[in-house]
């Protein structure tokens, strides 16, 4: 059985093919241009919060359109584990020092998985190497049911801080003693100045012509004769620190006795120099009538007997 095909038929079967072949080509340009043909190398990260990354997401790596997300996993220790491939030709700019971080190129849009290329210096990570992430906030992130729910708790909770300080500002009492607390202030704070001042002037003075230098020069150096010459003072003298702590307390007895001998002293002390004229003056009368008597005939020989046994007693003394 044979078809014919008229004029128009073959036109419109000449266009389909056409469209067909041209819509083949363009799937295949597309599959090129997205890289689906060339060769892919496999990287997995962990991330805290992975927030908006799903399989498709796209990589990145300066800018430029380097893979896709292949899987996201929940680890057990509560992390998110990524797993995602990138064309072949971007894999030498892997690194050790390679970080992966999510970022959202505007302010709204799907967030995608951003590789910072290493240095040149940093050995090349192989495949299926873990690559090191760093948390990334943005204002989307922020603006989270999530997050806007731990804000307002927060909020919440400072407004009932703030609620309780004014409460407590409403007794008068605080109130006046928080103004006196700012009134003592300045006179406080003025006296720090002051101080302040001086201690400068004594710093000054201290470290002039390195006198303090000299000072703690010197203090070292009686430091290390002290310590020199006291093993030497107990060994010689062990008793001087018992003599030592008994002349102390002698002392301290005799400062006691002179306490008590000094109001006596301080009651007779105005009569003292009267007292003591009058007894020179009585010694001096009593020499003068000692020596009348001398010369009287009576005492005469007696004197001179008594001077002449004196002598003899002396003599053998001096010998």
């Amino acid at each position: 059985m044979k078809f014919y095909f008229n004029k128009f038929e073959r036109v419109a079967g000449l266009f389909v093919i056409i469209a067909v072949t041209s819509f083949g080509m363009a799937m295949v340009s597309v599959a090129v241009k997205q890289g689906w043909f060339e060769a892919k190398v496999e990287y997995t990260t962990l991330f805290e919060n992975a927030d908006g990354v799903h399989p498709g997401t796209l990589v990145q790596i300066s800018g430029l359109k380097a893979g896709s997300v292949d899987s996201v996993d929940l680890t057990v220790e509560n992390k998110i584990f990524v797993r995602f491939n990138i064309l072949a030709k971007f894999d030498n700019k892997v690194r050790k020092n390679s970080v992966t971080s999510l970022i959202r190129p505007f302010v709204i849009g799907e967030r995608i998985l951003d590789i910072s290329p290493g240095s040149q210096g940093e050995e090349k990570l192989v495949a299926n190497s873990q690559i090191t992430s760093m948390e990334s906030t943005d204002l989307m992130t922020l603006m989270s049911g999530k997050n806007i729910g731990n804000y307002l708790t927060t909020m919440l909770e400072m407004m009932g801080n703030l609620r309780g300080l004014a409460e407590a500002f409403l007794n008068k009492e605080r109130t006046n003693s928080l103004i006196n607390m700012f009134d003592h202030i300045e006179p406080l704070i003025k006296n720090l100045n002051s101080m302040s001042i001086e201690v400068i002037k004594l710093s000054k003075q201290a470290t002039k012509d390195e006198r303090f230098g000299t000072v703690l020069g010197e203090l070292a150096v009686t430091s290390k004769e002290l310590n020199r010459m006291l093993p030497q003072m107990q060994e010689k003298a062990p008793q001087l620190a018992k003599d030592m702590s008994t002349l102390v307390s002698n002392l301290a007895e005799l400062t006691s006795e002179f306490k008590v001998l000094i109001p006596a002293v301080t009651t007779i002390a105005p009569d003292l120099p009267r007292v003591s004229k009058r007894a020179v003056e009585a010694l001096d009368e009593a020499v003068v009538l000692m020596k009348a008597m001398e010369k009287s005939f009576l005492v005469r020989g007696n004197v001179k007997e008594v001077r002449e046994e004196e002598s003899r007693e002396r003599a053998p003394a001096s010998k």
